[in-house]
């Protein structure tokens, strides 16, 4: 799964083909249906390519990302989830969650 920020700034995502040259991006939101063709800098190194450019993404929602090519031949479709929370230290609860304390005491006959 590919994860971005909701942001103003440039990102930029990596991901492997088997096969093919990407030229455009897909991106369709699984809440909207809402498909966006998402344009920027395609670079291949180091057996991975890397898209360079900003997503028109909404915090806590998923997409799925359709790289397709310059025929329109689709080259990978991955989801995508986009949060500006740290990777490490992502919850999906993030401070939602709160735990009951309660005194349930209990008597245990042998």
């Amino acid at each position: 799964m590919i994860v971005v920020n909701e942001s103003n700034i440039g990102q930029t995502i990596h991901f492997i083909l088997r096969d093919g040259v990407p030229a455009t991006l897909e991106l369709t939101g699984e809440n909207t249906n809402v498909t966006q063709v998402v344009t920027g800098t395609f670079v291949y190194g180091d057996y991975t390519w890397q898209l360079i450019t900003q997503f028109p993404t909404k915090e806590n929602q998923f997409y799925w990302a359709v790289f397709k090519d310059a025929l329109g031949n689709i080259l990978l479709k991955e989801r995508m989830f986009c949060t500006n929370q740290p990777i490490d230290t992502f919850s999906v609860n993030n401070g939602q969650y709160i735990s009951n304390q309660t005194t349930n005491d209990f008597i245990m006959y042998e």
